[in-house]
């Protein structure tokens, strides 16, 4: 994607950033405050036999309903009966051992990086509960799609768009705003921040380069730029939501679940 000529809108572009900074600071201010979305990869860990199992979560708040994958022992079930009120969480998943059917139980806190509370599974000899203390992870699937970014200035709201896509194991991304289109240079994801560089070409009529860094959590994302317009240089906040890909479900049948389930599959961390 080749970089459009910015022209007479180089200056209002300029004046946005420089004059967003008393704005960027509300806009956190409001994030703060904000009630905690869950959605996202969750993952933990419990020790089977001095064996360290791991557990994982992909969850989807819509704002109405609580929705998503539970998997343990290679092995994906839908949750269901999920609900989120003031930060609790509570949903079921299904599972099937040896044609015997049985239903794991999650009640817990969400916190940002963190779910912490119990899981309960009853095998026929009565219900067990277990400490359940799940970690947010981001990884590369759960930054996929396109993210409505928002950018506040005095002079109202900047809303570019970020297309991510993945080729192997390598990120790319497509940015447009109302002062252009091009390519998103150095998409990166480590230690579960997203990053991301827009800056000028050889098409340009004047230098510049701006660099985000973010950290998302599900389908939102807060954080911070870095921006150099010809030597006129700051800093400003942006937030976002993302659009995730259509997914292409693949789920393996629940019958398939190794010996060991019935064990561990409720345990946790």
């Amino acid at each position: 994607m080749k970089g459009g000529r910015f022209i007479p809108t180089t200056l209002l572009l300029l004046h946005c950033f420089v004059s967003s900074l008393a704005a960027a600071d509300e806009t956190a201010d409001a994030a703060k405050t904000a009630p905690v979305d869950p959605s996202g990869s969750w993952k933990w860990e419990y020790s089977l036999n001095d064996n360290p199992a791991e557990f994982s979560l992909n969850l989807n708040w819509d704002g109405k309903q609580l929705t998503g994958k539970y998997t343990a022992f290679d092995n994906t079930t839908d949750i269901e009966e999920g609900k989120l009120e003031d930060g609790k969480l509570s949903f079921i998943s299904k599972r099937e051992f040896n044609g015997n059917q049985f239903t794991v139980h999650f009640d817990g806190k969400a916190q940002p990086d963190d779910i912490v509370g119990t899981v309960g599974v009853d095998f026929g000899d009565g219900p067990r509960e277990f400490e359940w203390h799940a970690k947010r992870v981001v990884d590369a699937k759960d930054v996929l799609g396109t993210w409505k970014l928002r950018l506040e200035t005095p002079q109202g709201g900047i809303e570019p768009q970020l297309t991510i896509t993945n080729q192997g194991d390598k990120l790319h991304g497509a940015y447009v705003s109302p002062f252009g289109e091009r390519d998103a240079k150095n998409v990166t994801l480590k230690d579960g921040e997203l990053s991301w560089e827009i800056s000028s070409d050889d098409n340009d009529d004047f230098d510049f380069q701006v660099v985000y860094r973010g950290k998302p959590r599900g389908n939102k994302i807060t954080g911070n730029n870095e921006y150099d317009f010809g030597g006129n240089t700051g800093t400003m906040e942006f937030s976002g939501e993302r659009t995730p890909p259509k997914e292409k479900q693949a789920a393996k049948p629940a019958g398939e679940a190794q010996a060991t389930e019935p064990a561990a599959a409720a345990a946790s961390e």
